[in-house]
């Protein structure tokens, strides 16, 4: 907990950002998941839309980590 009131402030400003990243970063790769079913038929291609849709997944993973440790500041 963050006694000072302008650090919660701070940290209340801070989740606000890390929610906004994690609705970015997951609606980024299921746009990319989309994309497999829809366009690209070269096999390199679909690894590579697979590994970057893997990619957005390990980083939403790790800003739902910050937003739980933000929530649990509160």
């Amino acid at each position: 907990m963050i006694p000072h009131p302008l650090g919660r402030a701070y940290s209340m400003n801070e989740l606000q950002q890390v929610e906004e990243e994690l609705a970015r970063l997951r609606r980024q790769a299921r746009e990319l998941r989309e994309q497999i079913g829809e366009g690209p038929t070269d096999p390199a291609e679909i690894a590579m839309l697979i590994a970057n849709a893997d990619q957005l997944d390990a980083l939403a993973e790790n800003m739902e980590i910050r937003r739980q440790v933000l929530l649990n500041e509160r």
